[in-house]
């Protein structure tokens, strides 16, 4: 039995020579495949309007892009409305697979984006604090003793100093310094209560993409200020307005590089 595609294609007169003498010898011979083709022969659809709104819809100007760049078959193929029923039925399915082609390449390059330039770290981060609120914060209590072995803790695991004593923010206390992990790496949290616009953290990795100089983004409604020296990344992450914020992290910044 030839398949739906073959008997088209010689119902529509695509097909020659020795293969088109195959089909038709199958069509006057075999009953099936005589019963196949009347039924095609009689099927009548309006195969061009019915896919004329998927065309409409179609980023046209990306698969035309995409497109241009590929060698054709055959450079005199009829277009618009002389498609033939195979060529229509070929390229709808071309359609799905260009389309799904698109969004996965567009999720892998986006993936690799963000793990080239180091911010998918970032973003989880802020994905994560974005959930806190000031009651998550407000009832640990601001143990001095309690805080400072935690501090030690998160800077033998960084290979950083981070004193208490250069990371106190005015009217913002400390609340919580702790260790977590991404992406099998060490991962420091230090947590402050800001009595205005609630919990603000500053996060900390090591990081050999080299040093840069703070900059701001926005992730999860949450404003982020974020720099890097030779071996660590940093991030400062809350609901506090860019400019404060950045006045902080610049605060931070020179207290852990001193």
């Amino acid at each position: 039995m030839p398949s739906d595609e073959l008997l088209v294609a010689f119902l529509d007169g695509e097909l020659a020579g020795e293969e088109r003498r195959r089909i038709g010898a199958l069509v006057e011979s075999d009953p099936e495949v005589a019963a196949r083709y009347e039924f095609l022969s009689r099927s009548e659809m309006p195969f061009y309007d019915a896919f004329v709104p998927l065309l409409e819809n179609a980023p046209a100007s990306d698969l035309e892009a995409i497109l241009a760049r590929l060698p054709s078959p055959n450079a005199a193929e009829p277009r618009g409305h002389n498609w033939t029923r195979r060529g229509l039925l070929a390229a709808a399915v071309a359609s799905v697979f260009v389309g799904v082609a698109i969004d996965r390449a567009y999720l892998r390059i986006k993936d690799d984006h963000e793990e080239a330039d180091g911010s998918e770290w970032r973003s989880v981060v802020a994905e994560y604090l974005s959930l806190y609120t000031a009651d998550t914060l407000a009832d640990l209590a601001n143990d001095p003793g309690v805080q400072t072995a935690q501090l030690q803790l998160i800077s033998d695991r960084l290979g950083l100093q981070l004193p208490a004593s250069a990371l106190t923010l005015p009217d913002i206390p400390l609340k919580r310094a702790q260790l977590l992990q991404y992406d099998g790496r060490p991962l420091g949290q230090l947590a402050f209560l800001d009595p205005e616009h609630g919990p603000l953290a500053l996060c900390i990795v090591k990081s050999s993409r080299g040093a840069f100089a703070p900059q701001v983004e926005k992730r999860y409604g949450m404003n982020v200020v974020y720099w890097a020296d030779a071996a660590h990344g940093y991030m400062l992450v809350g609901r506090n307005p860019v400019d404060q914020l950045s006045g902080l992290a610049e605060k931070l910044r020179t207290a852990i590089s001193a």
